[in-house]
């Protein structure tokens, strides 16, 4: 048996076919798929390209990150906030 769409789940309890109670029960046993809308961050080119920011550290697979490095990355995070454009993946 497959998956609901969060979407048509919440159409299916809103039209009264399917109980708050029915809802709740499919989602906790995995029947309706979680809402995957995400907010991405973009930038627009000057020849109106829209791009998406990206940090990583190269060499760090299998390492824990340091003080100063989860700094840097919050500090990355809140200009990349201040700047970016949203968009979500639905649009």
């Amino acid at each position: 048996m497959g998956k609901l769409s969060a979407k048509d789940a919440e159409a299916l309890k809103e039209s009264g076919i399917l109980s708050k109670k029915a809802l709740a029960e499919m989602e906790k046993t995995g029947h309706v798929s979680k809402n995957n809308t995400k907010v991405k961050k973009f930038f627009k080119t000057a020849e109106g390209k829209f791009v998406s920011p990206m940090l990583y550290f190269r060499g760090s697979k299998n390492t824990t990150p340091s003080k100063t490095m989860e700094t840097f990355v919050s500090d990355y995070e809140k200009l990349v906030d201040k700047y970016a454009t949203n968009k979500t993946n639905n649009q």
